[in-house]
């Protein structure tokens, strides 16, 4: 069943600051005053539908909102309603055409004309509930490229004698405001009426839209849902694979401890030897001589465990990460901060080329450096809590799956992600250039919304169940450099550019 909304919204001219009305789903605006053309964001027009579309099952018929959008692109002022099609002048509801086509409709009672057209395509991917407008500009030309531009010829030009000769001069909408006389060379100031005339102000106006099926945010849902249950999926299979690691861990504490316990055993049984006492009562001698062992075990195990923790960063290659930590900071001027804890690699949190990074190889994540809005959310290790507006993609190429259990991308790069690998990997070239050079020492690694982070393997060995976080001290500036580029090609596809990686 149809459902319908009613929309105003006006901007001003980035170029002379006069009023410029949005009176339809139109992405290229045509001043009257400076004749400058205006782009207009298709999101800005979108998300006012979308954001009327969400709020359309609390609204009554001809209740809505309005409000003030200040966005890069301009200030928008807008309104919408909950409103079945009508005239704007005298409130007379019009008839829309059953057969959704491009048609022009007439008010019965004021004459005025409105034209309905089915939703540019654009706008339908955006929307995808939105069916039909219904606008009182026509549209002109093709609106998924030009939207409503000034007609030059709609204008007829304007004949007015030069006050110093009386000669005629033909005055057109492309007239300066000050023309110069063809016969006496003098310059004559366009009068008011002929000038308003030729540029008619353009007023805001109201326009519908109809809208069918399920919304935006519906369909989220049942992606999301659908998502959910292919990562369930994705996951049990990726648990399977790792499954040898967990059972690797745990049997070697179990030999451990049993080794330790087998040492115990036969110490204080040479020792039950040694006495030479037959007749002594094996459990007397155990219960004697057993706690020599049992205690300095008990005891010493926890305080080893505890030396490592404390003192890993002070030995080895911990010692060599964090020394290398020192000397970044130094030959950029930085806070190398914590460093004086003996249990403590020491951090970073700078702003280095423009962004904020954080360098903390005692974290689960050794870099992190922003990135703004990022178009992917991928991560190497479950859990994963993408935000709201991606889905679930699979790139078909076996390597980039199985590395990334959890993988999305908003719906458009999705799309374009699993029409092929190659496309995949043109969408996602960033990504595959940083694993070309760093895959086989990752750890961990994960791209957000807000920024990528990543830590590689201890020694590049097996990341997973290791107490021990450092950084190989010459992989630390390499490693910092490289997620720079990472960053800033992420955000080139995210505005729909053409990532500069080396």
């Amino acid at each position: 069943m149809l459902r319908y909304g009613c929309f105003k919204i006006g901007t001003t001219c980035s170029s002379c600051g006069q009023s410029l009305p949005i009176n339809g789903p139109y992405r290229r605006l045509s001043c009257t005053a400076c004749f400058e053309n205006m782009d207009v964001s298709p999101d800005i027009v979108a998300g006012f539908l979308n954001d009327f579309e969400e709020e359309y099952e609390g609204l009554t018929e001809g209740q809505g909102r309005g409000g003030t959008l200040m966005s890069g692109s301009g200030t928008f002022k807008y309104s919408y309603w909950r409103l079945e099609p009508c005239c704007s002048s005298c409130r007379t509801p019009f008839s829309v055409p059953e057969v959704l086509g491009t048609s022009k409709i007439r008010c019965g009672e004021c004459s005025a004309e409105y034209y309905v057209f089915p939703v540019p395509d654009w706008l339908r991917k955006l929307v995808p509930s939105a069916r039909f407008c219904c606008t009182p500009q026509p549209q002109t030309g093709d609106t998924d490229d030009k939207g409503v531009e000034i007609d030059e010829d709609s204008t007829k030009p304007i004949v007015m004698s030069c006050p110093q000769c009386a000669g005629a001069l033909s005055v057109s909408a492309r007239s300066d405001r000050i023309m110069e006389c063809a016969y006496c060379n003098s310059e004559v100031y366009i009068p008011d009426a002929v000038w308003q005339r030729l540029h008619p102000v353009r007023k805001t106006e109201e326009w519908f839209v109809g809208f069918e099926g399920k919304n935006k945010i519906q369909l989220q849902k049942e992606r999301r849902l659908i998502d959910q249950e292919e990562e369930k999926k994705e996951l049990q299979k990726w648990h399977r694979k790792k499954t040898p690691e967990k059972i690797e861990r745990k049997l070697k504490s179990i030999l451990t401890v049993l080794g330790i316990f087998i040492a115990l055993s036969i110490m204080v049984s040479v020792l039950i030897t040694l006495t030479g006492n037959e007749k002594q009562d094996v459990s007397e001698l155990y219960s004697r001589y057993a706690p020599f062992f049992i205690i300095p075990v008990a005891v010493g195990i926890p305080l080893w465990l505890a030396f490592k923790g404390i003192f890993s960063s002070q030995t080895g290659k911990g010692r060599e990460c964090k020394q290398a930590l020192a000397r970044l900071a130094g030959k950029h001027n930085w806070k190398h901060e914590g460093a004086e804890y003996r249990s403590s690699m020491g951090y970073i949190r700078v702003k280095y080329r423009r962004r904020d990074i954080e360098i903390d190889p005692d974290n689960d994540y050794a870099i992190e450096v922003d990135a703004s809005d990022s178009p992917f959310y991928i991560k190497t290790e479950p859990p994963g809590y993408p935000h709201d507006g991606v889905q679930r993609f699979t790139t078909g190429d076996s390597r980039f799956d199985s590395l990334f259990p959890i993988r999305y991308a908003n719906p458009e790069l999705a799309e374009r992600i699993e029409k092929s690998v190659d496309e995949a990997r043109i969408v996602l070239a960033p990504v595959y250039w940083f694993l070309d050079r760093w895959q086989q020492k990752l750890g961990r690694f994960k791209i957000g919304w807000c920024d990528a982070a990543v830590h590689l393997a201890p020694g590049h060995g097996k990341m997973t169940g290791s107490s021990n976080k450092y950084l190989l001290a010459e992989d630390l500036e390499p490693l910092l450099e490289d997620m720079i580029v990472l960053a800033a090609g992420i955000e080139a596809i995210a505005s729909g550019r053409e990532p500069d990686l080396p």
